[in-house]
């Protein structure tokens, strides 16, 4: 997929981008050689990826060269302000967030699940740039993947207690259940100080748009299928 962020595009050293399903699986574990072909088509060497072994946390991970061609565990975000190190977080569902501030020029990935957005994911990576590279929030700008919307994003009753903190961002529907993830990610983000203008989501539903991408939620697939996320400095 063409993944185009407004205000990424004016930085040329600034490399990104979002597979789909034409690209195949880009399963971390299952998938080695049709991730690698992947980046290669990106003009990426897969061997300066380095990749965060999810485990649907809050945890942030500021990396170097010196894990390039590695999986990270145990992290859902990743932050670095290295050259040619291509960070990246895989999705089938959930959403990615791409970091970067142009000024301190560091850049970061995030996974963003639901147990990782309750979990303060978003916050820790918004901190984590503040406390390694002192940057500041009013001058980040982040764009948001493709992801499950509120169209899709069915919770039962029974777990709405889960999101009180967010009771603008639920919905009830022929008695259904809906959570709208985006737009908790970014009212979490404007709490950070992060700015309203910088903040551009892709807008995208995974699980509507079946041609182009897996959705795990819509497939249920036996291992999951997911899309890859990616940035990087060049």
């Amino acid at each position: 997929m063409s993944l185009l962020f407004t205000e990424f595009k004016h930085f040329p050293n600034l490399k990104y981008g979002f597979s789909d399903r034409r690209d195949g699986s880009m399963n971390r574990r299952l998938e080695k050689e049709s991730r690698d072909l992947y980046f290669r088509r990106m003009l990426i060497d897969p061997n300066r990826v380095v990749t965060a072994d999810l485990l649907h946390s809050g945890k942030v991970e500021m990396v170097g060269g010196a894990v390039a061609g590695t999986y990270v565990s145990n992290v859902d975000g990743l932050i670095t302000n290295a050259d040619n190190l291509f960070l990246s977080v895989t999705g089938a569902d959930c959403f990615i967030l791409y970091f970067y501030d142009p000024r301190k020029n560091v850049i970061g990935i995030t996974h963003v699940g639901w147990r990782g957005l309750l979990g303060g994911v978003v916050k820790n990576t918004v901190q984590g740039l503040i406390e390694n590279f002192a940057i500041s929030p009013r001058g980040l700008l982040v764009g948001i993947s493709p992801g499950i919307r509120k169209c899709h994003f069915e919770i039962s009753f029974n777990d709405k207690v889960k999101y009180k903190e967010y009771p603008g961002f639920i919905f009830e529907k022929d008695d259904k259940v809906f959570v709208d993830l985006a737009g908790i990610i970014k009212s979490q983000l404007l709490n950070d100080e992060v700015l309203e203008k910088n903040i551009e989501d892709s807008g995208v539903c995974t699980y509507c748009n079946e041609q182009e991408f897996f959705s795990y939620r819509r497939d249920k697939p036996k291992e999951v299928k997911p899309m890859i996320g990616y940035i990087g400095l060049v």
